[in-house]
């Protein structure tokens, strides 16, 4: 098992703030982190000198690369330890494109720099601001197998699922004088041979990458001391004055980003606890204010419901209803005749009256006997 660290900075450039670079410190990270190989990878340049001087004070393995401005995002290009000439003149060309912070280089433009890139390994950010992603990452899934995030929550989070690359924890730190103490933001490969073909191997493969040496990755490295705690639930438990309060200092100060509120916080300052009570009782009312203020309206109308009265015209009507079935059950042969009998009117003929009409009007109009009629 090899604990390595592909993302450190030894030289300013305009993505960074300044620092001195010191190998002083480089060497203390080095023997306190345990490191088995490290890459050099500052912003958009490669230095072969420094990089040999390091290569050659530091002890271990050490592998040129650079982090490029790309379409945006950030990714890390590594080589082999024996490609710097060609390296330096290819990362030449990337720095005289990208002068300024906000300058980055099209994938194309990467092409044409570096030619074949299953050459190299390639770790883009994956789960990590500048990321890589959308149609940029499409362009380089096939010559990359992991992608770096920053913390090992997103660690655990990629490596549990079977759609994400393979994720790995670098430092990305400066090396600088006066180090405080070290990020824990390293990488365990089962990878016996460091070669980078081997270790590029090893990237591919989610069930050789680790967050701890000896724990997989249900734990990993909180502090220097080589103090561990699980990647779920944490819980601290001591008596008073047992250090509870030193190791939380100490996380805040070497895990970026930690939410810590220090014991006692929320009450320093305050005469006592009876005014502490009204302000926390004043910052609730806010809340609920501010929260419920939807459903006050609906609450209020709830509110003037009379159960009792609502009980009593439910019984009324409960009665009433009853009532009119024992009426209906009660009804008797009397009670269901009909008080009148109707019978249609019959309607006579009119043919008879017809005829003698037309008889008469026959009498009327006839001429020829009239003398006579």
């Amino acid at each position: 098992m090899k604990k390595i660290d592909f993302h450190i900075h030894t030289i300013p450039t305009v993505s960074d703030k300044s620092f001195e670079f010191c190998i002083d410190s480089f060497k203390r990270y080095v023997d306190t982190c345990k490191l088995d190989a490290v890459a050099i990878t500052n912003h958009d340049l490669f230095n072969k000198e420094q990089y040999l001087d390091i290569k050659e004070k530091l002890g271990i393995k050490v592998f040129p690369g650079i982090e490029i401005n790309l379409e945006y995002g950030h990714i890390l290009i590594i080589t082999d330890e024996y490609d710097v000439d060609d390296f330096q003149i290819k990362s030449n060309i990337v720095r005289s494109k990208i002068i300024k912070a906000t300058d980055s280089i099209t994938f194309e433009e990467l092409e044409q720099i570096f030619g074949d890139l299953k050459k190299y390994l390639i770790i883009p950010h994956y789960d990590k601001k500048p990321q890589i992603y959308g149609s940029t990452l499409e362009k380089l899934k096939p010559f990359i197998s992991s992608g770096e995030v920053d913390s090992a929550k997103k660690f655990i989070r990629n490596i549990k699922d079977n759609l994400k690359l393979t994720p790995v924890l670098f430092s990305d730190t400066r090396i600088r004088k006066e180090m405080g103490s070290f990020a824990p933001r390293q990488t365990y490969v089962d990878c016996g041979d460091l070669s980078l073909d081997s270790i590029k191997l090893c990237l591919g493969d989610k069930t050789k990458v680790f967050l701890s040496k000896d724990n997989g990755n249900s734990l990993w490295q909180i502090l220097e001391n080589g103090q561990k705690i699980s990647t779920s639930l944490n819980i601290v438990i001591g008596q008073r004055s047992s250090g509870k309060t030193h190791f939380l200092e100490d996380v805040k100060k070497t895990i970026k980003r930690t939410k810590y509120i220090p014991q006692f916080s929320l009450v320093q300052g305050k005469d006592d606890d009876e005014s502490f009570r009204t302000e926390i009782e004043s910052k609730r009312g806010i809340v609920v204010d501010e929260y419920l203020s939807g459903i006050k309206k609906m609450l209020d109308e709830v509110s003037k419901i009379n159960l009792d009265s609502n009980n009593r015209s439910i019984n009324e009507y409960l009665e009433s209803l009853k009532q009119s079935a024992i009426d209906f059950q009660n009804q008797d042969i009397f009670s269901k005749c009909k008080l009148f009998d109707e019978e249609l009117y019959a309607i006579s003929s009119n043919k008879n009256i017809a005829n003698l009409i037309e008889s008469i009007k026959t009498i009327i109009e006839n001429t020829e006997y009239s003398e006579i009629i």
